[in-house]
């Protein structure tokens, strides 16, 4: 009796539907047999991986909806490639006759009529932790864009190691080291190796309370010179130590995709949480300009009733206290600029945070299977395969 080769049963141009959970959409495409051999190809000539510009996924959560009878395990034995993704493009492009390019890493791999699936690719109980997983990996995008657009995070340490202590200076150092150095093994590598997690947890831990510590003094009324000092070494330790926090809570999210599937969902969650509250804390740090308020009161008391207590005063003892004055103001708009400076730093956090979204929707979930040996299912994040539609 002869024996069916699946690839016969295969499609051969990207057919797709799209998966919608309480008001989120996202689309699981089929790339087809033609895209996934010129995707393979280009895997193998380049020596690049899949994950080039992403990281490892743990898959074992896709072996129930992708192990089974379904659509999909049966065109993945067959050597398809998946996308899932909720990226805008692709969700428009799913539609019957929907001319489609397939990208790759170095450009257009294939172009092929693009159909909607007529039958269900996985069982409808499946996407959940699909779901969770696309989210989680745009969320981190995003962030990992804003991380891009502010450098390196000991940099941003040494922008304000001026206004700190050397104890202070010291925790926000070595917290940064460890990030920049995980997050840079996680992208050469794809994924994190042994030890990474004890290190991340050491991180967490001092981002944490670095979190904690700061964002009450920023908080303080200013009433003197000394106090505006301090309020500029406060906003700066605080701005610093919740983007370090929220960069510690995003590398976890990492750990999570790549060894704990089932909390990935929870995780991901509390992250988005943070940010807004990030976004939230530093908008109110701008509202409240509290040494920005304390300078306009010096500025009013010396051009008003005090200026005319003042007049009443010996001319010698007038002119000294007035060069006191001017001084005392000199050195408060002095340190009304460096609180310019740290403020901007939050703007500029800010404004990457609110233009990353697009860039990080174009981050997806990539699932094959190995060509040879047991068949593994892999599955992958990256932004190097996308489908969209043709010109």
């Amino acid at each position: 009796m002869a024996v069916s080769d699946p690839k016969s049963k295969a499609p051969r141009n990207p057919v797709g539907q799209i998966l919608t959970h309480e008001g989120r959409s996202i689309a699981l495409v089929d790339l087809g047999s033609s895209a996934s051999d010129a995707l393979r190809a280009a895997w193998r000539e380049t020596g690049k991986p899949p994950h080039e510009s992403g990281g490892v996924v743990e898959s074992a959560w896709l072996t129930p909806a992708l192990g089974g009878a379904s659509l999909a395990s049966s065109s993945l034995l067959a050597g398809n490639v998946f996308l899932a993704t909720a990226n805008p493009a692709t969700l428009m492009t799913i539609g019957t006759g929907v001319g489609s390019a397939v990208m790759g890493p170095a450009g257009i791999v294939a172009q092929a009529p693009f159909v909607a699936a007529s039958t269900a690719l996985m069982p409808v109980v499946a996407p959940l932790m699909l779901f969770a997983t696309v989210s989680a990996v745009v969320t981190n995008a995003r962030l990992d864009g804003v991380q891009r657009t502010l450098g390196a995070l000991v940099e941003e340490v040494e922008r304000v190691r001026r206004v700190m202590e050397a104890r202070d200076y010291a925790r926000f150092e070595s917290a940064a080291s460890m990030l920049d150095g995980l997050a840079a093994e996680y992208t050469r590598f794809g994924r994190f190796g042994a030890g990474s997690a004890t290190t991340l947890a050491l991180a967490r831990q001092t981002t944490s309370e670095l979190r904690a510590q700061f964002g009450v003094l920023v908080e303080a009324a200013v009433t003197s010179e000394p106090e505006a000092g301090h309020a500029v070494a406060d906003l700066a330790r605080f701005h610093l130590a919740a983007i370090l926090d929220l960069r510690a809570d995003t590398l976890h999210v990492y750990l999570t995709l790549q060894n704990d599937h089932e909390f990935v969902e929870h995780r991901a969650s509390e992250l988005r949480k943070k940010a807004e509250r990030c976004v939230s804390d530093f908008h109110a740090a701008f509202d409240t300009d509290r040494v920005g308020a304390f300078h306009r009161r010096l500025r009013e008391e010396q051009a008003g009733s005090r200026r005319r207590w003042l007049e009443k005063l010996p001319d010698f003892v007038r002119r000294r206290l007035e060069r006191e004055s001017d001084a005392r103001l000199r050195r408060v708009e002095e340190i009304r600029q460096a609180d310019h400076t740290v403020r901007a730093r939050m703007a500029e956090w800010i404004n990457a945070f609110d233009v990353a979204p697009d860039e990080a929707r174009e981050h997806s979930i990539v699932v094959y299977r190995e060509p040879d040996g047991e068949r593994a299912l892999r599955a992958v994040r990256t932004r190097n395969v996308r489908l969209e539609k043709a010109a």
